[in-house]
């Protein structure tokens, strides 16, 4: 069944090497490449699409037959892999890092060309 009910198509613009514009140009009718664009955009994402879901199939099915890798992998994830510089860095002056870096990024604002305004 068709949604009868289809969000307005969205106009996009597209620009093309040369070369590849001329062939475009060559292989499909002027009225019809819009279409050849819109059809062969559905095939390559639908060609990737179908492989990352064979990927995840493919990972489900490791995990399903090694339960021990879900674990390890909610260890990852919940694991904090960086420690804060105040624990594997005794001489870090936190105060002096916050004022350099707001220097830093003050130095870094001022030195940003400015727009001219349009008239």
């Amino acid at each position: 069944m068709l949604n009868s009910q289809q969000a307005a198509p969205k106009q996009v613009l597209l620009r093309l090497p040369e070369d590849v514009a001329t062939k475009l140009a060559r292989a499909v009718p002027a009225r019809q490449r819009n279409q050849f664009l819109v059809e062969l955009l559905r095939q390559e994402l639908d060609k990737e699409n179908a492989a990352l879901v064979a990927a995840c199939d493919a990972l489900n099915a490791v995990e399903a037959a090694h339960p021990e890798f879900v674990v390890q992998t909610q260890q990852w994830l919940d694991a904090d892999l960086t420690a804060s510089v105040d624990d594997w860095d005794p001489d870090f002056d936190r105060e002096a890092f916050k004022r350099e870096f707001a220097i830093a990024q003050a130095k870094l604002h001022t030195s940003r060309p400015t727009t001219k305004p349009r008239r």
